[in-house]
């Protein structure tokens, strides 16, 4: 069964001022989106805290892109560990074990 993945960033927390720079990023609030063949979709969601950026490379957020954003998440977190969760998500979606009854009378 084919599952693809995506990221959503959700928002970007950042302080206003830090030296010289401005609009310096401290943590990204994201989810991560599983999809299988059959549209059946499962996420998870979180935030991750970022370092102080080196002035030297430091990329303006008019200039960030989301491949940037990606990167940082992908660097920081066990990708593999949450792919493996979306899986076994999706897998219960597909192969439920409970359902909810509502009483009939």
């Amino acid at each position: 069964m084919a599952i693809t993945y995506k990221w959503v960033i959700s928002g970007l927390q950042a302080k206003i001022q830090e030296g010289e720079l401005s609009n310096v990023i401290e943590s990204v609030h994201w989810r991560y989106q599983a999809e299988d063949a059959d549209g059946n979709v499962a996420d998870v969601y979180g935030s991750v805290g970022l370092e102080s950026p080196n002035p030297e490379s430091f990329v303006p957020h008019e200039e960030l892109t989301k491949a940037d954003v990606e990167a940082w998440l992908e660097a920081k977190l066990d990708v593999e560990s949450l792919q493996q969760g979306l899986d076994a998500q999706l897998d219960k979606i597909a192969n439920p074990t409970h359902i909810t009854l509502n009483l009939v009378s």
